[in-house]
């Protein structure tokens, strides 16, 4: 078989990438922006209905380790196939079963399941590509996560929004099955073609500290996950009530303030480089605590650019946080498995905890319950080293 050139297949596989991302996000997320609209239909209230997003996030938590384990001596192309596949399987009886028992079931084990492609990704599609391609095709999965968590979230609103919001999730797994077809493919092929290469020299750049940085990072993204994902969730409800009373469809569209992940995660690193990963994750979660506090406003006009600015400084924190993880662990997968666990927690506690807080309290109380987490993101990141492990 011929091998392409280096720079066309290092391009190859981050698009693979990137289509695995899409996939991945697509199927854990379709779900959310429907919230409302299952809620009305089995008589749940929005602590309930937020049960199908926060199990799937929970299924994700508990299954990150088994999964590094199963990846480690099976193979991650393997696990990373059938965990999508078993993904979008799962997608697709939440959206044709009439029993919510099963839904919430079919969501947690959807989520069990997924976790391989996520403990996975990174490390088989950067193994296709020489180790100094890697961080730019880790960076394209990353974006890919972002574009299938938006473009999810918006195929299934505009979906229910034209056919019911069964007909949404389906119209989202097909997404899923596309992506994740062709990205394991191509993915796949491309590796084959790879010439081989020199072992890595030992060393490296990477500097072991004390495993309280590490609980700090943990707890960074604990918080930091369970306020934005638990705000976008109630928007779902606040949206679909008055004084906006809009429909599904209208509602999904504010998912569009995803699209300032991969711009602001890209500057994240240049940030990092100039001014170290304490500051860069500081000016994260102030970003993220502005735009929820600008969601308080009685007004589209002060709601959406508050969604973009919480989107944005979320995905700066994020992408600095994970990438330092890594870089101070003994041992990185590990550290990464922890990291991955504590974010999917968050979306669970923030499902959750921020579904009640509507119930109660509606908006102001979401409002207050999001400040409260991203203040607490805050203190954990205020007592970081500037520059963790050298970064």
């Amino acid at each position: 078989m011929t091998a392409l050139p280096a720079d066309e297949r290092w391009r190859g596989v981050a698009g693979g990438a990137m289509l695995i991302g899409v996939a991945v996000m697509a199927a854990i997320y379709a779900p959310q922006p429907l919230l409302a609209e299952i809620a009305a239909e089995f008589g749940r209230t929005a602590l309930e209905a937020n049960l199908v997003v926060s199990m799937t996030t929970l299924g994700i938590a508990c299954g990150v380790f088994p999964a590094a384990w199963i990846a480690d001596r099976v193979g991650r192309g393997p696990v990373l196939a059938v965990s999508l596949g078993c993904g979008a399987l799962l997608t697709l009886v939440t959206a044709a079963t009439p029993d919510w028992a099963v839904i919430v079931a079919a969501r947690f084990l959807a989520g069990l399941l997924m976790s391989g492609v996520l403990v996975s990704a990174v490390v088989w599609t950067g193994a296709a590509v020489p180790r100094l391609r890697r961080a730019r095709v880790a960076a394209a999965y990353v974006s890919g996560t972002t574009i299938g968590g938006m473009s999810g979230r918006i195929a299934a609103g505009l979906g229910a929004e034209a056919w019911g919001w069964r007909a949404g999730i389906v119209l989202v797994d097909v997404l899923v099955v596309l992506g994740g077809v062709c990205g394991v493919i191509a993915v796949t092929m491309l590796a084959r073609r790879r010439p081989s290469e020199a072992p890595a020299a030992t060393g490296g750049t990477r500097v072991v500290v004390s495993w309280t940085v590490r609980a700090r990072l943990y707890a960074i993204a604990f918080f930091a996950m369970a306020a934005f994902i638990g705000v976008y969730n109630a928007i779902a409800f606040r949206m679909t009530h008055p004084p906006f009373s809009l429909g599904v469809g209208l509602t999904s569209m504010l998912f569009l303030g995803y699209i300032a992940g991969p711009v602001t995660s890209v500057r994240a690193g240049a940030l990092i480089d100039r001014s170290g990963v304490r500051a860069t994750i500081l000016v994260g979660i102030a970003l993220e605590l502005a735009g929820i506090l600008a969601t308080l406003i009685e007004s589209l006009l002060a709601i959406i650019p508050g969604l973009l600015l919480m989107a944005a400084g979320f995905f700066v924190l994020h992408a600095a946080a994970s990438a330092t993880v890594p870089a101070v662990s003994p041992r990185p997968t590990v550290g990464s498995a922890w990291y991955t666990l504590w974010y999917y927690a968050g979306s669970s506690a923030g499902s959750l905890l921020l579904g009640a807080a509507w119930d109660a309290g509606r908006w102001p109380a979401v409002g207050a319950l999001a400040a409260a987490m991203a203040l607490a993101a805050a203190v954990s990141a205020a007592t970081l080293p500037s520059r963790p492990g050298g970064r």
